[in-house]
Order: C-alpha cells, then sequence, then structure tokens
C-alpha cells in the first residue's frame, strides 16, 4: 500500500465517521447507511442497534503480528464475537459501532484494509491456504495473489462498478477458492502457467467460470484484471443489482459472445497499457527435525515441517484462544496462520514439536467431518438473512455430537441464512439456504435442501435442490441419516452408493415438497 492510497483511505475513514454518526443519531436511513457503509467492509446488524466490521486478511495470511494486532483490538474494545469468514477474512462482531473509525484507522496502521471487503468492490483475492508448503501444489499462487491484492486495491477509487468482484487463486485439485466458478479465477498449471476463468459465482442463479485465458504467462496477470474490471463496467447491469453480477453477462452476451468480447478488450488493454510483474517466490530456509502422525498434522514440502489444521465451530474463535495460540507461536520461526475459505485455519511452518504443542491447545476445534461444516452468520445478525443459519449449524452440531456417531457417518455441509449464498451451500454435498415454507396457511421457518454439490477442479458441480426442510426437521433429519449409515458401519460416501434408496426414504419423512 503505497502512501497516497493510506492517506486516501484515512480521509474516507474521517467522512465515514461523520455519516456513522448520523445513522446512529437517525439521520440516515439503514438503506442509505448500508449502501454507504459496506465499502468499508462494515454493517449495522439486524435491528441496527449493533455491528460488524471485516479485517482484510490478503490471501487469509495472518502474520504474528496482525495476529496480535488483533488480540489488542479486542482486548481495547472489549470485542468478544470473532469469526472467520468464507472469503478468508476476520469479522469482528456486535460492536456499538463508536469503536468502528478508530479500529479502521488503526489496522491501515498495521498493514490492514477495511476498504473494499463489503459493497461493490473488488473482495479479498483469496488463495489456496498452504500455498508455499503443500507438497501437492503446482507451484506457490501467494505472491500472485498479492500482486493482484495490490494492484486491485490501488483501483478502489477510481471505478464504479455495478457489483463487487470476487477473484482467487488455486493450486491443487481442491479447488478450495472455487478459482473455476468466480467472477475472476487462476487455476496453477504445472508448466507455470495460469489457465483464467472469469463470469462465475455462487448465489441467486450460479454459474460456473467461462474460460478465458489458456496456459497464461505468470507475469500477465494483471492484463485478465484489468480486462476484467472494464469489461464488467462494459457489459453489467447498473439498473437491476440483482442481475449485477458478472455471472448474468453469460446470460447477456452467451458463452461464445463472452468471450469474444472479453479477449477483444484483453488486446486493447495490452496495447494501452504496460501491467507485466516480474514476482521472486519466496524460499522458507527453516527445516525441522523429527516426525508426527496426527490427522490434523500435515506434512510440509519443506523437510521437517508442518502444518496444523484448526477448524472452531461455526468458525466462532474465542479471544482467549487467539492469545493462547499467539503466546505459543511467538518464538517460533517463520510460523503464521492461514484462513481457509471453509472457516478454519492453517498455523504452518511448525517443526513436529512445536505441531505438537499447537494440536495440543487446539484439540477443542472440529474432530468430525461433520463438525467441520461452515455457515454464514445468519439472521441474528444479518440484515438480509432469512434464517438463523449459524445458530441452526450449532444446534445440529450439538445434537450430533451428543449422539455419539462415528466420525463419516455425515458430511461436511454447508448452510446460506439466504440466496447471497455466503455459506457456500450451493457447493456442499449437503446443502441449505433459508427460506420459508407456508404449510396450511402458516408459515415455517425452513431451507431449500440440496445434494451433491462440488467444488473439486474437474468435477466442480452446483446441488440440485430437490425439496424443503424445516428449520424444526433439522436434527431429526441428520440424525436419521446418521443412524442408517452407522448401521452398514460405512462412511457417508459409501452408504449414499450402495443404499440410495435409504436416503429417499429420510428424504420422504422429513423434506416437503418445494410447491
Amino acid at each position: 500500500m503505497n502512501e497516497q492510497l493510506k492517506l486516501e483511505l484515512q480521509e474516507e475513514i474521517k467522512q465515514f465517521a461523520e455519516q456513522l454518526h448520523k445513522f446512529r443519531n437517525k439521520e440516515l436511513s439503514v438503506k442509505d447507511f448500508k449502501s454507504l457503509s459496506c465499502g468499508f467492509g462494515s454493517y449495522a446488524q439486524r435491528g441496527a442497534d449493533s455491528f460488524m466490521i471485516r479485517l482484510r486478511m490478503n490471501q487469509g495470511v495472518v502474520s504474528k503480528q496482525h495476529l496480535k494486532f488483533v488480540i489488542d483490538t479486542c482486548n481495547k474494545y472489549n470485542i468478544s464475537d470473532i469469526k472467520f469468514t468464507t472469503g478468508q477474512n476476520i469479522q469482528f462482531h456486535n460492536l456499538t459501532g463508536d469503536e468502528i473509525p478508530s479500529i479502521m484507522l488503526e489496522a491501515l496502521e498495521e498493514g490492514i484494509i477495511c476498504r473494499g471487503s463489503g459493497g461493490d468492490f473488488p473482495r479479498n483475492v483469496m488463495a489456496s491456504p498452504l500455498s508455499g508448503v503443500n507438497p501437492e501444489e503446482t507451484f506457490d499462487v501467494l505472491p500472485y495473489a498479492r500482486e493482484l491484492t495490490e494492484y486491485l486495491l490501488a483501483q478502489v477509487n477510481k471505478y464504479s462498478l455495478p457489483r463487487k468482484i470476487k477473484s482467487s487463486f488455486c493450486n491443487t485439485k481442491e479447488n478450495e477458492t472455487h478459482a473455476t466458478f468466480r467472477d475472476l479465477g487462476f487455476v496453477a498449471n504445472e508448466d507455470h502457467t495460469f489457465d483464467v476463468y472469469i463470469a462465475g459465482g455462487l448465489g441467486n442463479q450460479p454459474k460456473m467460470g467461462v474460460k478465458v485465458g489458456d496456459h497464461v504467462p505468470c507475469e500477465d496477470i494483471l492484463y485478465y484484471a484489468s480486462t476484467m474490471v472494464l469489461f464488467f463496467m462494459e457489459h453489467g447491469n447498473y439498473v437491476n443489482r440483482t442481475k449485477a453480477r458478472s455471472r448474468f453477462i453469460q446470460e447477456t452476451l452467451g458463452v461464445e459472445g463472452l468471450i469474444s468480447a472479453f479477449k477483444e478488450r484483453l488486446e486493447q488493454t495490452k496495447r494501452s497499457e504496460n501491467l507485466k510483474i516480474h514476482v521472486q517466490e519466496p524460499i522458507i530456509i527453516k527445516t525441522g527435525e523429527g516426525t508426527i502422525s496426527h490427522p490434523r498434522a500435515i506434512a510440509q514440502k519443506q523437510k521437517g515441517l508442518y502444518a496444523v489444521y484448526y477448524h472452531p465451530i461455526c468458525a466462532s474463535i474465542t479471544l482467549e484462544k487467539l492469545k493462547e495460540i499467539s503466546t505459543l507461536i511467538e518464538p517460533m520461526q517463520d510460523v503464521e496462520l492461514r484462513i481457509t475459505p471453509q472457516q478454519g485455519c492453517y498455523i504452518i511452518n511448525l517443526t513436529a514439536q512445536e505441531a505438537k504443542q499447537i494440536l495440543d491447545i487446539t484439540d477443542d476445534g472440529a474432530k468430525t467431518i461433520f463438525d467441520h461444516s461452515v455457515s454464514c452468520v445468519g439472521a441474528k445478525r444479518c440484515q438480509i438473512g432469512m434464517r438463523d443459519s449459524h445458530g441452526t449449524l450449532e444446534k445440529v452440531i450439538n445434537y450430533i455430537r451428543e449422539k455419539g456417531y462415528t466420525d463419516g457417518v455425515l458430511p461436511r455441509i454447508y448452510i446460506s441464512g439466504c440466496t447471497s449464498s455466503c455459506g457456500t451451500n450451493q457447493i456442499g454435498h449437503i446443502g441449505l439456504q433459508g427460506t420459508v415454507k407456508v404449510l396450511d396457511k402458516k408459515p415455517y421457518p425452513a431451507y431449500f435442501l440440496s445434494f451433491h454439490g462440488e467444488h473439486l477442479f474437474n468435477k466442480e458441480r452446483f446441488g440440485e435442490v430437490i425439496g424443503v426442510l424445516l428449520e424444526e426437521d433439522a436434527c431429526a433429519f441428520f440424525d436419521a441419516i446418521a443412524q442408517r449409515v452407522s448401521v452398514h458401519n460405512m462412511t457417508y460416501e459409501q452408504w449414499l452408493e450402495t443404499h440410495k434408496e435409504e436416503l429417499e426414504e429420510v428424504i420422504a419423512t422429513y423434506v416437503k415438497p418445494l410447491k
């Protein structure tokens, strides 16, 4: 972040503080305040009496310094509601509002930007969370994601976009960042190039991305980013917000028309701008002795080093736990946190002995595949949320935990409180999306239920909605599946392949028709 951008952001934060003051004095409507505040990564929560703020953790990387800032900020402003997001960020909830401008300014001094972490702006550029340390990666995409971040942040005040742009990089078949169905996605190839996808996304009428770049040299990625911004401004819908995401350009231009128009714009960009980059990929020189075997410990490609995975239940991490982790890793060389798109985190660059220490203090997290389930913040906090997705997930996880089932009888599920799909429900083997079901003229809290979503590279598909699950039946529904799987001593995936008729029986018992 250059000094000029920092000065611009500081001035904007002062202006935001004035509008926040007006809103709290009832001089500004909820709608008008939201249109302003969301661009700063801050929203009034449901009821407009409390607030949240989102800290951009670029690529999900949380250094020791940034972790200490998060802890000091929570101590200073008495913040206890902390959440990891599917965008690899950190959110603070239930703030009074008075502290938000100060947090923004203090974060800026630490190199943490809130601007553009909401609203009609390029969002946090995501990257595979184990970039640089994963033995299975094609190459380290993190430095390229950082280059794109710097470029997009420099443009944040120069353009008025129709809506947000979500960008990501992936370098394994896991495709954790959904690079093949983002507004702009870069998939790393073995020959150290990128395939580029655009105009994809979750939410209302989801779309897979369209491939517009094949084996693109790494030095050329900013040409695609610049072109995407200008292309979106040219063809995006500025009138109807529900149609303003880039994926709807597939409908207006058609796939072939989109590819042709994008490539034409790309050639113009290459002729008019010099955006080539030259990146030196970092080398980790730390090594370790000894070995460790644990389900949450992953051997890195660096000799003797490990990453430990920690998934706080429902992505809610306590301040006490952050303090505990921070204190432990402070003397450890090159150790940092990486937030995942599934709302967990890796602590990386650990020796075997250091990994054992981290495993010991993070034993309170997810124990089973089902414990690793994902949800958005839900309607208790979110103004547009229809269902309390967070509360539903917490209730179901606790219910299933009490039953003592073997790990694997249920898959990880994904829950969103509304059509925005912040909980990425459409890529879940089982996904839930908040709605209302009317039965005998009475409305009931409910979820659209989908099956067979997938995000793995070359296997991507969106889940098929098969009916509606009442919120009050959620625990019984998942318990019924777990019971049947347990009887056969199988995993959920094995059971689904061989006993599909039993799933249909559960669906017939608990799931209401769409109409």
